[in-house]
């Protein structure tokens, strides 16, 4: 009995070891097929990142070389600016006291002054060259922006694929707290308007006071433009740091690190927009001051200073006892303008003496 109720149990025993050895080599089947199907998946997304990752960091790069460019263009518009301002303070000082309405012999040679002296040009050819750079900064700003989209266009449908929406959703995605306002310089451009208008208008006696807040404008829009070249500075050494990051992305760092370079992307586009927005109102406000300088130019060139002298009471008086003296007041004229410009030197150069022993 024993022998017979032990010998199905090990009949059955050996036929489910039979049938689970079979069923095992069927799930390590499945198990193989499984793992060389995601191998093979895995493989194909492998070689996709890399297309993809390859085209962003090409965008990264010229971004990179891009945003360096106006960060230089910036420097030197700054510098352009510097210059304006001293320009302006200058002429306007070289005027000071002319504004009582009354033409006598120290208006009329500081006039003259003006009209021989060639800084009223200077500052013209200094106000093209920073109408220039900022086209140039606006243009890089254009450039940075076409880069990162091409580069955007190589990469898994992560991003808006309109352009004007994808700029939209950079403006939120791409923002940080503190980012400055675009400034509004309407009411700057028109106030420059009015005192070039003045400036056109104005009659031999009323000139040298239409001078004077021309020159006073003329300095302070200068030196706004410097400031905010120093900010359209900033914007691109930001977009130099990120559009390095970018540009040095591993393809081992995509799962980890995808966050990050989305993120730097959007900051790459906003920044860019921002330059844009910038270079493109302070080009507007160098235009309005380029007209201005122009305007004073023409009105200087057209000022006849003999004639002026001639109307001029005290002038005609001065003339008279000269003559007596056997001196031309032509003569006088030279050698008021010559004092009066080795007074302004001799006041710049003490103004610069000043501001030295201040940051001392």
């Amino acid at each position: 009995a024993p022998a017979i109720i032990h010998s199905k149990p090990i009949q059955d025993m050996t036929a489910a070891s039979s049938a689970g050895t079979s069923t095992d080599r069927d799930f390590g089947s499945f198990v193989g097929d499984v793992k060389n199907s995601v191998t093979g998946l895995k493989d194909s997304l492998q070689d996709n990142l890399k297309i993809d990752v390859g085209g962003i960091k090409s965008a990264g790069s010229n971004c990179h070389a891009a945003a360096r460019e106006t960060s230089e263009i910036c420097a030197q518009t700054t510098s352009k600016a510097s210059k304006l301002v001293g320009l302006g303070l200058e002429m306007k000082a070289a005027l000071d006291g002319v504004s009582d309405g009354k033409i006598d012999a120290q208006d009329m040679a500081a006039i003259a002054s003006l009209v021989g002296s060639d800084k009223v040009g200077l500052a013209l050819g200094l106000a093209k060259e920073m109408d220039d750079l900022a086209l140039s900064c606006a243009r890089n700003s254009v450039r940075m922006i076409d880069t990162i989209d091409a580069g955007i266009e190589t990469l898994p449908d992560l991003f808006e694929k309109n352009l004007n929406k994808r700029m939209e959703n950079a403006r939120q995605k791409g923002a940080k707290e503190g980012d400055p306002d675009v400034p509004n310089l309407e009411a700057d451009m028109r106030s420059l308007e009015d005192v070039a208008r003045d400036v056109q208008n104005a009659n031999p006696i009323s000139a040298a006071e239409s001078f004077q807040r021309a020159f006073d404008g003329v300095s302070t829009q200068s030196r706004r433009c410097e400031e905010l070249f120093g900010v359209i500075k900033s914007f691109a050494d930001d977009v130099s740091g990120v559009s390095s990051s970018i540009e040095n992305f591993k393809l081992g760092q995509m799962v980890g690190h995808v966050r990050e370079l989305i993120r730097d992307i959007w900051r790459c586009l906003r920044l860019s927009d921002l330059i844009r927005a910038f270079a493109e109102a302070v080009e507007r406000l160098i235009q309005v001051i380029v007209k201005l300088i122009q305007a004073l130019l023409s009105k200087i060139q057209s000022l006849d200073v003999s004639s002026m002298m001639a109307s001029c009471s005290c002038c005609t008086q001065l003339e008279g006892t000269l003559k007596s003296f056997g001196i031309k007041t032509s003569d006088l004229q030279k050698l008021a303008v010559q004092v009066l410009n080795a007074f302004s030197s001799s006041t710049t150069s003490n103004n610069n003496s000043s501001n030295n022993n201040r940051n001392s």
